[in-house]
């Protein structure tokens, strides 16, 4: 997958060593060597956890956290804008769960928040003209998601 090889570019662009995993069918995890330690966060090595669902053209981002020394430095913007990339090109749209501090960056990067989960997570797409296609994708789409969880 064209996505997968350019964000493993820009790990190696910015000496971030990682290691592609695939645990289910659809989702890929990005690690890195260094456990990071996040408020409300489990420690672990996980630096970009990605869901492709295919029947529903859309892709989850479950998580992107940049290891503490290079943040700051748009990695994590540059990943986002290659999805948003990716979305546009493949018809595609990109949904995520924001933390309510997390709402203005996401609104920076032109995600759209269409609903309110009631663990306290804003969901936010990008890559439709309306909040209703990301509400109906992400409906479809979670059945699944957690199931592999």
């Amino acid at each position: 997958m064209e996505l997968l090889r350019k964000i493993g570019q820009v790990f190696e662009a910015n000496h971030i060593p990682y290691q592609l995993e695939n645990p289910a069918e659809g989702h890929y995890l990005y690690r890195t060597v260094e456990e990071m330690r996040d408020a409300g966060m489990t420690p672990d090595n996980v630096v970009l956890d990605l869901f492709f669902d295919f029947k529903n053209e859309a892709v989850f981002l479950g998580m992107i956290r940049i290891p503490h020394k290079l943040r700051g430095k748009n990695i994590g913007a540059d990943i986002v804008r290659l999805m948003k990339e990716c979305a546009i090109e493949n018809h595609w749209v990109v949904i995520l769960e924001s933390a309510p501090e997390n709402l203005l960056f996401w609104q920076k990067m032109h995600f759209s928040s269409f609903m309110y989960e009631t663990y306290g997570f804003w969901m936010m797409g990008y890559g439709a003209k309306s909040k209703l296609i990301f509400k109906v994708k992400w409906t479809q789409m979670k059945k699944n998601l957690y199931a592999n969880a």
